[in-house]
């Protein structure tokens, strides 16, 4: 599959991260593993149609751990959050009008040098799955025509309030899907065995199957699962391009602090 990488078009952090990521996936796109990296203009508070896409959906107070945890009570998203969030949206908009599945990645994506025999494992069994999450958080997935269009009809048709940050959203879109719709007498999962991939809640490791739900809400420690093949970069000198204002400070002025995950570079 082709990748499409969401950058900030003309932002020097933005694009120095992308050109930092396609390196450490060049191996894999020589082996043939991805097709190519594209990039996608990403939306900011600045675009023309920023509002235009704020718009479509139904935003909601965060629920997310990081956000309550914090003690400041925010009650919305802040402009950056939802200019991301309706980054990854219209992409999933475009999966879902298009047969060729395509790899969702960020600016910051990074190929784990170590764990490359993981990701081309991992790589070819995302052919044939509704939804593979191979990363750190919304660092590189993909999802299948199908359950990409139904989760663009959820997030616009008032149905499917975002109260939490991209990752959450999708793995609750997914849940619902697999247990709601897919689980139906008349679906049988288009014949395919285990729907999903999908990290463990720490990152660390990925698992196999269809209930995402238990991989997403227990840790990795002494469970079965394949090496996470790919995180995401931190540069303390670059910092980040997202204001999440619900964070508590130290996750604000340190962001490599959030998770032990991430590739942490001067």
């Amino acid at each position: 599959m082709k990748a499409i990488q969401i950058v900030i078009k003309g932002d020097e952090r933005s694009e120095e991260y992308a050109e930092m990521s396609r390196k450490s996936f060049q191996r894999a796109i020589d082996d043939g593993y991805i097709d190519s990296i594209e990039t996608f203009d990403a939306i900011t508070p600045e675009s023309e149609n920023f509002q235009e896409h704020v718009d479509k959906y139904t935003w909601s107070k965060s629920l997310m751990g990081l956000d309550l945890l914090s003690g400041k009570g925010k009650d919305d998203h802040s402009p950056t959050e939802k200019a991301g969030m309706c980054s990854h949206w219209e992409l999933m908009r475009q999966q879902g009008e298009s047969d060729e599945k395509f790899w969702i990645m960020e600016h910051d994506t990074w190929l784990i040098e170590e764990r490359y025999e993981a990701f081309k494992l991992l790589s070819e069994y995302s052919e044939n799955t509704l939804y593979a999450n191979i990363g750190l958080f919304m660092g590189m997935y993909c999802m299948d025509k199908g359950f990409a269009h139904w989760s663009q009809h959820m997030l616009t048709s008032n149905e499917f309030p975002i109260n939490c940050g991209p990752y959450c959203v999708l793995q609750r879109l997914f849940r619902t899907y697999s247990t709601d719709f897919l689980a139906r007498p008349e679906i049988d999962y288009y014949g395919i065995r285990n729907t999903a991939l999908h990290p463990w809640s720490g990152c660390d490791t990925i698992g196999v199957g269809r209930d995402i739900g238990t991989y997403f809400n227990l840790p990795d420690h002494n469970r079965a699962g394949i090496p996470t093949p790919t995180t995401q970069l931190i540069s303390k000198r670059l910092s980040v391009t997202q204001d999440h204002h619900g964070y508590k400070d130290t996750h604000i002025q340190e962001p490599w602090t959030r998770h032990k995950f991430f590739k942490v570079i001067d």
